[in-house]
């Protein structure tokens, strides 16, 4: 028997047994009293903020955050091939100007300032959001492109829930996944875990050899392997406290092929990186206020090796965080929001000629006030303190004016000011750092319709936004005066501009559901002035920021049966800052088939995704090739026992 065949036999075996046992559970069950409080102001009115739906998020469950998203949100993922190094880029910002939130933790590496998304699984996570432009100023500041923020939910009404998933797929890849939660209505514990192990030798054609007419090889040295371990305890104390935990534990190792352009795809370049990321938070809850303290500390140690050029570099960053934010929502039309962070990183690397510390904190202030029944206005005022500097002061200001009192027709405007300090990497990288490097400020202005309308078996959801970034003193790397390595210097002012359009769709007909999500961003992103006479970037698109991007995503269901299909365009990306050479657009297809067997409490599905249906030939990143038409086949065996139905919490994850 296959190894496959192996991993269904055994899920078959579980779900029989518990299936049975779940048949002396009873039916009528006794419910406590449960609070619920709510924000009486919409916390974001004005501002632009894309929630990734829980059935997309479902459908990749087994994927990472780079897969994810650039399936489902209008922003381009740069990504150099599966299981590599994958990073964003909102609105023609750079990769450091998304911050990424976990849990109200920052987990942008203070030495890139950037985040992997390949290294975010979202089996972890529950719910995604993107906040764009001057929307992450709420949390954090640098986002001159703007945030996302990933995050656990807790299910109180659960008792017992067992999951595990079992990936086979092209390649030789292989994912497990597993889950297990219990508790009741005052102490919840979920345990979840990952691994993954990939060859990655797909075929390709390699397009440096012969452009015309490119011989087929197969990738070496692409080989990725992971694993990690997740645990989140929450605990109710009395009944307005509640004391959380989040414990997530990841290694990480990945060889690095060698780009196209050099000869040979011998075992060279391989990277390693393990860490550890933990928070504590506390909070506090009444009908007027709220209260949250949290803090938060991250261990990570990253190994870089490099045969070749005899380089074996570890770095070691330690991260403690640390958040107080308080809300006050006594009157009806006003809420008032306080915080205060202070964050602290130490690095010991190689790279750097001393260890290097930073420390960072901040005060802010959001108001958000309901004028009338259709006005509504916020402000935010945030300074920072780094390294016992002050900061630029970043002032933040928005009105959502509801314009039909039939139906949910809302106009919505925000002006802002940001700014996003240079990295560590940037300061003190030997050789190349520059400490005398300022901060990039940025303004921003951002207005747009959203429109809303739920009948009844239909609901519609259609947003278009236009927005304008103006960032200064942008940080570029380039060559030194002699040629002899790449050195930072502030040397430009980007000006991006454009506009990104979205329709959610969702029904139901008799026992056909169906969901259709559509989301467009053109994006013009050009350095406005000139760093010499003969500079030929000037007024040119930055390199590796596509003009057109989009992604639909289409799903039915029918009784136990689904099929999905996304669609996503990444139009061409200049490659270099003339514009002289571009890497040309593609459009890629992905299917999911899937059927689902319940039995009692528990039920199985199995899945089939096919990922580049068409079997595409592109690259994102110029000479690394990305893999034609692949597959994988998904086992999923799930159990569940809380206070309601399994029908009402299907409906309630679908809703």
């Amino acid at each position: 028997m296959t190894k496959a065949g192996k991993y269904i036999l055994l899920l078959l075996l579980i779900g029989n047994i518990l299936s049975l046992r779940s048949q002396m559970i009873y039916d009528t069950l006794d419910l406590s009293a449960v609070e619920i409080f709510s924000r009486k102001v919409d916390k974001m009115a004005g501002y632009k903020v894309l929630e990734v739906d829980s059935i997309i998020i479902d459908d990749h469950r087994t994927g990472t955050l780079a897969e994810m998203l650039s399936s489902s949100a209008p922003l381009f993922i740069k990504n150099y091939g599966s299981g590599t190094l994958a990073t964003s880029s909102i609105r023609g910002a750079s990769a450091s100007h998304t911050q990424v939130i976990w849990n109200n933790m920052n987990i942008n590496s203070p030495m890139p300032g950037q985040s992997d998304f390949s290294l975010i699984p979202n089996f972890f996570i529950d719910n995604v959001k993107v906040y764009f432009g001057a929307g992450s100023i709420f949390e954090t500041s640098g986002g001159l492109g703007g945030s996302i923020h990933v995050s656990d939910r807790v299910d109180w009404k659960n008792k017992l829930k067992v999951r595990l998933m079992q990936d086979v797929g092209s390649f030789e890849t292989y994912k497990t996944h597993g889950l297990i939660g219990f508790g009741n209505q005052k102490i919840q514990s979920a345990t979840k875990f990952f691994f993954v192990n990939s060859r990655n030798d797909f075929t390709f054609h390699n397009n440096a050899i012969d452009p015309e007419n490119p011989p087929e090889e197969t990738r070496k040295n692409a080989g990725y392997r992971q694993f990690g371990l997740y645990q989140n305890l929450a605990v109710k104390i009395g009944g307005r406290c509640t004391l959380k935990g989040r414990f997530w534990l990841q290694s990480n190792h990945r060889d690095i092929p060698s780009n196209l352009l050099v000869s040979g795809n011998g075992n060279r370049e391989h990277s390693s990186e393990k860490f550890i990321r933990s928070t504590v938070d506390f909070q506090h809850q009444t009908g007027i206020s709220s209260v949250l303290i949290q803090s938060g500390f991250s261990h990570n140690v990253f190994n870089y090796t490099n045969t070749i050029s005899e380089i074996d570099s570890d770095n070691e960053v330690n991260s403690w965080t640390n958040l107080l934010e308080f809300e006050y929502f006594k009157f009806a039309n006003l809420t008032i929001t306080t915080s205060a962070t202070f964050d602290l990183h130490h690095v010991n690397s190689e790279n750097y000629k001393r260890n290097v510390e930073r420390k960072q904190g901040s005060i802010a202030m959001g108001i958000n006030y309901r004028l009338s029944k259709r006005l509504f206005i916020n402000c935010v005022f945030r300074q920072e303190l780094i390294d016992e500097k002050l900061a630029p002061f970043t002032p933040s200001a928005g009105i959502n004016l509801r314009i039909l009192k039939m139906h949910d027709f809302n106009f919505k405007l925000n002006i802002a000011r940001n700014f996003h300090a240079p990295a560590l990497n940037d300061l003190y990288w030997y050789p190349g750092g520059n400490p005398d490097l300022k901060n990039e400020n940025g303004y921003s202005a951002e207005t747009g319709l959203v429109f809303k309308r739920n009948p009844g078996k239909i609901s519609l959801s259609t947003e278009i936004t236009a927005f304008y970034n103006n960032i200064d003193n942008w940080i570029i790397w380039q060559p030194d005066s002699v040629f002899s390595y790449w050195t930072a210097y502030n040397l430009k002012n980007v000006i991006s501009k454009g506009f990104e359009a979205g329709i959610k769709l969702s029904g139901n007909v008799d026992k056909v559901r169906w969901n259709y999500n559509f989301q467009y961003a053109f994006t013009s992103a050009h350095n406005s002035t000139r760093i010499s006479d003969n500079d030929q970037s000037y007024n040119k698109q930055i390199i590796y920021v596509p003009e057109h991007t989009f992604n639909q995503n289409a799903r039915i269901g029918w009784k136990q049966f689904a099929i999905s299909w996304t669609m996503s365009y990444t139009g061409k990306r200049y490659t270099t800052s003339d514009n002289s050479r571009y890497m040309p657009s593609f459009l890629l297809h992905d299917l999911m088939l899937s059927k689902t067997f319940e039995m009692g409490k528990s039920d199985l599905k199995i899945r089939l995704s096919v990922n580049n249906l068409a079997g595409t030939d592109y690259q994102v990143i110029a000479w690394q090739p990305m893999p034609g038409r692949n597959f994988m086949f998904t086992v999923s065996y799930n159990f569940l026992r809380n206070n309601i139905s399994r029908k009402g919490a299907e409906a309630q994850r679908i809703n």
